[in-house]
């Protein structure tokens, strides 16, 4: 029975009746449950206003479980959408996906309306059976309230209500998950792993596989569907796990190291065509808006090759090869190949491996003058990029010292940033000369490069010119450290 929603300002000024519903939902997965264990339900489903169909739920990279995007699917009831078997296979890998659950519910709903009759929220109270065959195994109530447009903070009052009548909060935990129990419930395959100080350090590199992949495989699905800024985290995190094992070089096997980075690399490098373009296409919005008429035939040809490098990457990601990449990276957080030296605790074995990192970028930056080429500013860049992994990959490990470390990172970052702009001004410049020597008849867009030039060379002086401050500050909070 509901309690009265009308009253004590809670907003609610009608509670309308909806049609009741019978839901019957059948759920896929591998058969060790990878998507449920990472948050993510596939469903067919039948009863429902919008008719029979598929639903993708995607936990959204850095929130909660209670945040999910969600995709519909026509289709077959007995045969996975091939796009929706697209969105999931970073997750479900080489594991086929498959029945593990049915569920018959009696849905009653309540639309909550405010002035004006204005939607607030949808209120379900959902009476769920879990099903084996046509046996009921398990049964389970959940109340659910979701907003049609107030922010959730909105809605508080309205569930505090509903906790007093009786409700109980839980944890926001799919259906699916709920029926297929603890197996479900059980951690990803790239959960976070624990670390302190006194952990061998073989730890340490289960840890930094761990996060790399996890950010690899998360963003997975919305480079997929496009997303520049998913696609950014992706080759973040190729490059990261790269560069951990190239860190922790002392403590693993070398020739499962080289292994695992050659396959990285190749896949850094398709990442890396696609990003490249579309920092390159978002700097000229940026620095050149003005200029963007007359330099038209420029962007639209790199246009053009920023698709045609997406459509290799996106053939790339549905390959066996990228699919035992990512299962050998979680074999490897499960168990890595690792030497003798790995036995040592954290606290002694991972400093002089941020000590190695760091005399490699104090060499390179000490030797770089104003007018030097560019590639000594990017070879520091790419050094001062290694650092920073470093530090990020070791700072949890190291106890009281983790601060001074994390500042070391925040340093090494700014560094990188700096030279970053710089090369990205270089490799403008090189995009110029291409389109010079691609339009060689047309006018305008000779005038309109010339520009461009100019203000790219800007960025490039101003960057060299702050190049002695930043790699000051960096040095500085690394002796503080060491």
């Amino acid at each position: 029975m509901l309690p009265n929603l009308t009253d004590d300002g809670l907003g609610v000024i009608e509670v309308a009746d909806l049609p009741e519903l019978d839901l019957s939902s059948t759920y896929y997965d591998t058969s060790d449950l990878r998507l449920a264990r990472s948050g993510v339900t596939l469903r067919y489903r039948t009863g429902d206003d919008a008719g029979p169909g598929w639903t993708l739920k995607l936990r959204v990279p850095g929130l909660d479980a209670t945040q999910r995007d969600e995709f519909t699917f026509p289709g077959a009831p007995d045969s996975v959408p091939a796009d929706a078997a697209d969105l999931v296979e970073a997750l479900a890998r080489s594991e086929p996906l498959r029945p593990v659950a049915s569920l018959r519910t009696r849905r009653r709903r309540w639309m909550l309306c405010g002035d004006g009759d204005t939607p607030l929220a949808e209120l379900v109270d959902d009476d769920v059976s879990v099903l084996d065959d046509d046996r009921i195994v398990a049964r389970f109530r959940e109340l659910e309230l979701e907003s049609r447009g107030p922010d959730l903070d909105d809605l508080r009052p309205i569930a505090a209500r509903l906790r007093r009548a009786g409700a109980v909060l839980s944890e926001p935990v799919a259906k699916a998950i709920r029926a297929l129990g603890p197996r479900a419930a059980a951690p990803p395959d790239f959960a976070d792993v624990p670390l302190t100080k006194a952990d061998p350090s073989s730890q340490a590199v289960k840890a930094a596989l761990a996060a790399g992949t996890r950010r690899l495989v998360l963003n997975d699905p919305a480079t997929r569907l496009g997303d520049a800024e998913a696609l950014h985290q992706m080759r973040v995190a190729a490059r990261r796990l790269r560069s951990d094992l190239r860190t922790f070089r002392a403590l693993v096997d070398g020739a499962w190291a080289r292994g695992l980075r050659d396959e990285l690399q190749w896949l850094g490098a398709l990442l890396g065509e696609v990003r490249d373009l579309d920092v390159q296409l978002e700097s000229l919005n940026a620095i050149a808006g003005d200029l963007l008429p007359d330099l038209r035939p420029m962007v639209d040809g790199m246009g053009e090759r920023r698709d045609r490098a997406r459509s290799r990457l996106l053939e790339a990601l549905r390959t066996d090869r990228y699919r035992t990449l990512l299962d050998r990276l979680v074999d490897g957080i499960r168990d890595p190949l690792v030497t003798s030296n790995a036995d040592a605790p954290c606290s002694e074995a991972l400093p002089p491996l941020l000590a190695k990192a760091w005399r490699r970028l104090r060499r390179r930056a000490q030797r770089v003058h104003l007018n030097d080429p560019d590639e000594r500013y990017h070879a520091v860049r790419i050094a001062a990029k290694r650092v920073r992994y470093a530090a990020e990959a070791i700072a949890p490990a190291l106890g009281s010292r983790s601060k001074r470390v994390e500042k070391i990172a925040v340093r090494a970052a700014d560094l990188q940033d700096l030279l970053g702009r710089l090369q990205d001004a270089v490799v403008a410049i090189a995009e110029v000369d291409r389109a010079r020597a691609n339009h060689r008849a047309n006018a305008a867009l000779h005038y309109a490069a010339g520009r461009l030039v100019e203000r790219e060379a800007a960025t490039k002086a101003d960057a060299r010119q702050q190049f002695p401050q930043a790699w000051a500050r960096l040095e500085k909070r690394y002796r503080r450290f060491a």
